[in-house]
């Protein structure tokens, strides 16, 4: 069951992000361009915690859900999309110009993003339905990786290692039980 407090407390979460952002670095390009880049870290940080999950569930009986983490996921990044539509639309120096391979890489992100929120939890069990959410997710860290590894501002490269860290962390295998109970008394002579 989807957790809609969850989503919407993300969600209203990430818009006061913009407002601090705004606040701190004025209404302009500059405040929509740290607002932007702010609401984008936010959102990892629950991909993170998502896309770890399977592993950590294992260790940690009370470790939220995956699939409640990637919704919230999905949330934050509805609201960054919306962060950067404004950051190229009405904070723009210049009148948005976008081509054929840019409009394309829009929408594949955008898909890519929305179909594993969709599919992260499934309507009846399907394995196609399970594959798919596997898949977008295993893309979604690919590109985070493929962008950290290499930015521009080099102590960024170092968000590389929570990625790495979190795909550690999902294929955890099981902990063992020390369930003293379990022990087998041998006789005493």
């Amino acid at each position: 069951m989807s957790n809609p407090k969850l989503l919407l407390a993300v969600a209203v979460s990430n818009v006061l992000i913009i407002g601090l952002c705004f606040a701190t670095y004025g209404m302009d390009a500059e405040g929509a361009g740290v607002a932007t880049r702010s609401t984008a870290r936010f959102a990892i940080c629950f991909f993170l915690a998502g896309f770890a999950a399977p592993g950590l569930g294992k260790w940690l009986p009370w470790y939220p859900e995956g699939a409640n983490l990637i919704q919230a996921f999905v949330a934050a990044q509805m609201v960054h999309f919306c962060s950067v539509i404004a950051l190229h639309t009405k904070f723009a120096t210049e009148p948005l110009q976008l081509g054929a391979p840019q409009i394309a890489i829009i929408l594949v992100g955008f898909s890519i993003v929305l179909g594993a929120g969709i599919t992260a939890r499934p309507r009846a069990p399907s394995g196609i339905h399970h594959a798919a959410h596997r898949v977008l997710l295993y893309i979604t860290w690919l590109i985070l990786a493929a962008d950290y590894a290499q930015h521009p501002i080099k102590s960024l490269r170092l968000v590389a290692i929570p990625l790495v860290i979190a795909l550690v962390l999902r294929h955890l295998p099981r902990g063992h039980t020390t369930d003293r109970n379990l022990a087998v008394e041998l006789p005493v002579y």
